[in-house]
């Protein structure tokens, strides 16, 4: 579990998170939601260890991270897994190397172990039939589970992602989805979501924080937020198509 509290980020002269607030719980799929500017990214990469907030604290099962030396910072990476926006595997390499990276960086695995790692991970996302593929060889989707793969092949408690259905269609961001929800209640992971999908919000939203100019504006379910009537800044993002505006509920 992580839990974030009464956290503060400034760039310069421009606050970024005002007192941030959430709690971020294993086994279900965490979604951190908000507009462009609203602090989501942030949040994520503080939580990380990528920023070092101003004051509050960010406690991973009990233990703020905030305070951690470079020695206690890099073994809780280690139990980190991150799924970059744009998959982010390295051209050079193929699947199987790209998986096997945080394996060879990261732990003392023989190379068999490291094999039977890799081999493991992809199966599970369902690419053993690409293991020798490079990048460039693979459409949108099947880069997005090959990165997956490789954020759980240290077998991480923690699963950060930061868009990641960002430039598939709805159907493959459909398959993502499932696949991140999958993994999640299967290894007990806490996975946090960085996300403006509302198809991933409706689909997986077991708990949702909603950003706005910083400050956490709203916290609920799938099945709360489009029946929630209390905060209209929520209402204008979730409802930003005209097709969805009918669908509005009325202020009481």
């Amino acid at each position: 579990m992580i839990e974030v509290k009464d956290l503060n980020k400034s760039f310069e002269d421009q606050q970024v998170l005002r007192d941030v607030s959430c709690t971020f719980r294993p086994g279900i799929n965490n979604l951190i939601i908000g507009q462009s500017g609203s602090g989501k990214t942030v949040l994520l990469k503080c939580i990380i260890g990528l920023h070092s907030p101003d004051s509050g604290q960010i406690l991973a099962n009990g233990i703020d991270i905030t305070s951690l030396s470079d020695k206690e910072m890099k073994a809780f990476h280690r139990q980190v897994g991150v799924l970059f926006q744009g998959s982010a595997l390295f051209d050079s390499m193929t699947v199987a190397e790209n998986v096997a990276f945080p394996l060879v960086m990261f732990s003392n695995q023989t190379v068999k172990e490291r094999e039977k790692r890799v081999k493991f991970c992809l199966d599970r996302v369902g690419m053993n039939q690409a293991l020798d593929k490079f990048p460039n060889e693979l459409s949108g989707g099947m880069q997005k589970r090959a990165a997956i793969a490789r954020a759980i092949a240290m077998n991480p408690k923690y699963l950060f992602c930061d868009e990641p259905n960002s430039g598939l269609d709805p159907q493959r961001s459909i398959l993502i989805d499932q696949l991140l929800d999958d993994i999640t209640k299967e290894y007990n992971i806490t996975t946090v979501i960085n996300t403006h999908d509302m198809n991933s919000v409706l689909g997986i939203g077991d708990n949702i924080t909603f950003l706005a100019k910083g400050k956490v504006e709203w916290v609920g379910t799938k099945d709360e937020i489009l029946q929630q009537k209390e905060s209209t800044t929520l209402q204008d993002f979730i409802y930003a198509s005209p097709i969805l505006q009918s669908l509005r509920p009325k202020a009481v």
